[in-house]
Formats: structure tokens, C-alpha cells, sequence
């Protein structure tokens, strides 16, 4: 029993510490949409939604790859100035994900 515990405390623990990829939206089966935030500086409701770029990461277990970031998705639509925000999340059971940023503006 006590070999049980040490084995599972290992684990917990190496899960932990790994850096592994844990999505922070949705549910053990989930497709969401997010909107961001219209308070957050970088967007700016005055902007015409004329152009849109994406940019995507997901991750399998332990192993993630992309880059899903806000920067990223505007220099993969040429936009300057965002209009909104728009995150795409699957997620099943915490095991894969995957995350797409889409950004309007001009």
C-alpha cells in the first residue's frame, strides 16, 4: 500500500512540475467560443473588422505545439489595429487540445 501512495505521489508530482499542457477553459468535452475582453487596450471598437488572421497551438498529453497568441494572429492577417477577438477551445477529457485565435481589424 504504502508502495501505491509512493507511486501515485510520484506521478502527481512529475505531472506537476512538468509544464504539461492543462487548457484553462471548458470542460472534460468541450467547443467553445470566447470572446475577449473589449476593455483590454489592444482592442479597439473604432477599427473596421476588414481583415482576419489566425494563429493556432494544441497539445497532446505532455507535448504542446503553435503559438496562439493575440501578436501572432495579427501578423498572420497583416492587421495593425484590432477590432475584436474571437478564441476557438477543444478540449477532451484534458488529454488534447486545441486553441485558435482568430483576430479582426484592419
Amino acid at each position: 500500500m504504502k508502495k501505491l501512495f509512493a507511486l501515485s505521489a510520484v506521478c502527481v508530482g512529475a505531472l506537476v512540475l512538468s509544464g504539461c499542457i492543462i487548457p484553462t477553459k471548458g470542460t472534460v468535452q468541450s467547443a467553445l467560443v470566447l470572446n475577449h475582453a473589449a476593455s483590454d487596450p489592444i482592442v479597439d471598437n473604432s477599427v473596421r473588422p476588414l481583415k482576419r488572421g489566425e494563429a493556432w497551438s494544441g497539445g497532446v498529453l505532455f507535448f504542446g505545439s503553435g503559438d496562439a497568441t493575440i501578436g501572432e494572429a495579427m501578423r498572420n492577417g497583416g492587421i495593425r489595429k484590432v477590432h475584436h477577438v474571437d478564441y476557438h477551445v477543444k478540449n477532451i477529457f484534458w488529454l488534447y487540445n486545441e486553441t485558435t485565435t482568430v483576430v479582426y481589424g484592419e
